[in-house]
């Protein structure tokens, strides 16, 4: 290859190089796992409802968010939290409750979800707990609210929205216990209407999903029950098909846990599921019976809430990022001994819910604002430094502790010198040294007025001995 070949090659090579070099890095951002508002991108599908939340249990990870803080109509999704309530006074669910006909009467002319109860009709606190949950029935919530709260319904919606608010819910209040609109309402402010946000049905979920009889009982699909004094036996069968086996939507292992549709509310769905360990929440709000599919209308609250608990547990799982070794970075030491930096590793094992398709070394972090850039030795093994957290694409993964890896001793000669320099730089050092030097310059002059005075003074003595000999 001739010279003149050889130069050409190289221009062409260093012209086409930075282009290479963007592409590869765009290509590598392309790979990268999408995420989307501080979350996983979910690739939600077409049908997705108006607001969704994906959390896992276990850790309080949110996996996916969508409008989780907006405020919205809760519908029967109220009635998880009368039922929390109303456990909460009474453990044996075989007590047997009297329906009173003023709660009964109450549902009259709402066109709503009900089990058919009857004024004076007599059956157990655990048949009207699966009234509630089964087929959503306004009636047995209001009968609830009326027993547990002495015959007085609107004390126990109090009590209900006191438990909320010890759960840490701050958008949520109650209006009645069944969970209908109040079509006066245009908006959520007055207190008739309830409202909630998906972020706080996720607190009363997780609360409620940790009470066996509710878990129990909103996981059953169908239930019989038995006659009473008023009426024959009734099949109760479960409005959330995500537990039927049958059904276009079935999940298994779908745990619980409520559904509830108003015109506010829309369509929504709270379910969960456990496989291999882990847990998760999925919510869906604000959806409708319109979405069509292989012909027929669908649900889309149901086919979210699906859609979002198959994703997580193809997508994410628990893993351990790194151990107590893992070098996360390095901080200076001042008047360190045969070292000037100290490296910095994990207090222990970083064990976080992720994306399956990512790692540690994906992740960037984050030190606290109050994070010391600099340390004094002497530092010891296993010395708390600072906080930070791994972070991934916008998406907070773990928080962490960080430790000082090795010993790192004192050089106290340097430490010495360090300090006498510092004295020496400061403005008061300065000040005492002008002052010293004024007083020893006017001790000086005292000392030299002093002589004079003492010479003269001497002086003058002389004379008059001199005087003194002339006059013999």
């Amino acid at each position: 290859m001739s010279m003149k070949k050889l130069l050409i090659f190289i221009i062409c090579a260093l012209l086409i190089l930075p282009y290479s070099v963007i592409a590869y890095g765009a290509e590598a951002d392309e790979n990268l796992v999408k995420t989307v508002n501080g979350c996983y991108d979910i690739d939600a599908p077409e049908y997705e409802t108006d607001i969704a939340l994906l959390v896992n249990a276990d850790t309080d990870t949110v996996i996916y968010s969508k409008n989780a803080d907006m405020i919205t109509a809760p519908a029967s999704l109220t009635k998880i939290v009368t039922a929390m309530v109303a456990l909460s006074k009474c453990d044996d669910l075989q007590t047997v409750i009297t329906c009173s006909q003023k709660a009964v009467d109450s549902l009259l002319g709402t066109g709503s979800s009900i089990a058919g109860l009857k004024g004076g009709e007599k059956t157990t606190f655990e048949m009207l707990l699966y009234c509630l949950f089964l087929p959503s029935a306004n009636d047995a919530a209001q009968v609830l609210a009326e027993y547990f709260g002495n015959g007085d319904s609107a004390a126990f919606v109090a009590e209900m929205n006191a438990y909320v608010q010890s759960l840490g819910c701050k958008n949520t209040h109650f209006a009645n216990a069944h969970g209908l609109d109040d079509s006066d309402v245009a908006g959520f402010d007055s207190d008739t209407q309830n409202r909630t946000t998906a972020s706080d049905m996720y607190l009363i979920a997780k609360a409620a999903l940790q009470n066996d009889h509710i878990r129990k009982i909103s996981s059953k699909y169908g239930k019989t029950m038995p006659e009473t004094n008023e009426s024959e036996v009734r099949y109760l069968y479960n409005t959330n098909p995500l537990l039927n086996s049958y059904s276009y939507y079935f999940y298994e292992g779908a745990v619980g846990l409520k559904t509830g549709t108003t015109d506010k509310a829309g369509c929504c769905l709270i379910s969960s599921a456990t496989k291999n360990g882990y847990t998760y929440i999925s919510i869906a709000m604000k959806g409708n019976d319109q979405y069509v599919a292989d012909g027929e209308r669908r649900n889309t609250a149901f086919l979210m809430c699906r859609y979002m608990l198959r994703w997580a547990f193809s997508n994410v799982e628990m893993k351990v990022l790194a151990d107590s070794t893992y070098n996360i970075g390095e901080v200076s030491v001042k008047y360190g001994r045969g070292s000037d930096y100290v490296a910095i590793v994990p207090q222990g094992d970083i064990t976080a819910v992720v994306h399956s398709d990512i790692n540690i070394d994906d992740m960037s972090v984050e030190y606290s604002k109050d994070f010391p850039t600099q340390v004094k030795a002497p530092v010891k093994q296993g010395d708390v430094i600072g906080k930070a957290k791994l972070v991934y694409n916008g998406v907070d993964i773990a928080d962490i502790t960080l430790v000082a890896q090795t010993d790192v001793k004192k050089n106290h000669l340097w430490a010495m010198f360090n300090w006498l320099e510092k004295l020496m730089s400061s403005k008061v050092f300065i000040v005492i040294v002008i002052i010293i030097v004024i007083v020893i310059i006017l001790l000086l002059l005292t000392t030299k007025k002093q002589r004079e005075r003492k010479k003269r003074l001497k002086n003058r003595i002389d004379i008059v001995k001199d005087y003194s000999k002339l006059a013999k």
